[in-house]
């Protein structure tokens, strides 16, 4: 059941925690069922009850399972957040079409110089940008921590706007009149750093998803850089793909 090979040099731990992820999200652990007993993982993968305890309470503290005092271990019932790729809409968007209750944390707006990052994303004409950082929420919990570049020239005066209360996209539609028009996006696993792990309240040594997103307008033109680090238990990613014979 356990997928552990003890010649990877990835440490059992993490090995036992993503083979239990998998589990859960294949529906071999349903939500809200016990887990196996910590006995009953060491006697089924020939791991120590040390690296067993630390596999299940990293995944406590990433909110895929949770302690029932005096029961046992169980699958956390989880209110995963999905974003569908093949619409570009603001995470404002994405929670009122669920139904959820979002929130917005600017921690700092400041204006820096072009780098050799924004060069090759933007070009070397736009020699200053708007630094965003904000950290969002569902329900409460912190989900997505996000930086995000925008050329001052495009939207004069942004630091004095509401970017807590309002969506982004729409301050920059309604207030510069920017006609957004698609993206792109990659996405990649990282460990998280102790910065970001304290800010999303998760274990030092977990991961996310870094996800690296270019928005462009009607014109092809660059106008949004931003690099998010997405909690992994709470925001999943969905795209369609379409055979081509």
């Amino acid at each position: 059941m356990f997928i552990i090979d003890k010649n990877n040099p990835t440490p059992l731990y993490f090995q036992l925690q993503n083979s239990i992820v998998d589990l859960i999200n294949e529906g071999t652990f349903e939500e809200n069922t016990s887990l196996p007993s910590e006995l009953e993982i060491i006697e089924s993968t020939g791991l120590s009850r040390t690296t067993v305890r630390q596999a299940i309470e990293n995944l406590v503290q990433e909110g895929y399972l949770e302690r029932r005092r005096g029961i046992g271990t169980f699958v956390k019932i989880r209110n995963k957040n999905l974003w569908d790729l093949e619409n570009l809409r603001s995470f404002r968007e994405v929670m009122e079409m669920e139904g959820k209750q979002s929130s917005t944390s600017l921690i700092s707006i400041k204006r820096i110089p072009t780098n050799r990052i924004l060069e090759k994303r933007f070009g070397e004409d736009i020699k200053e940008f708007y630094e965003l950082e904000r950290l969002r929420y569902l329900d409460g919990t912190p989900i997505i921590l996000v930086n995000t570049f925008i050329p001052v020239s495009l939207v004069p005066g942004l630091d004095t706007l509401d970017l807590e209360n309002n969506s982004l996209f729409e301050i920059m539609k309604k207030e510069y009149n920017v006609k957004i028009a698609f993206a792109e996006k990659e996405l990649r696993a990282r460990v998280i750093r102790p910065y970001d792990a304290n800010l999303l309240e998760l274990p030092q040594d977990s991961v996310v998803q870094l996800v690296d997103t270019i928005t462009y307008n009607d014109e092809g033109k660059p106008i949004e850089y931003s690099v998010s680090r997405d909690r992994g238990d709470v925001s999943v990613y969905k795209v369609r793909l379409t055979y081509q014979d």
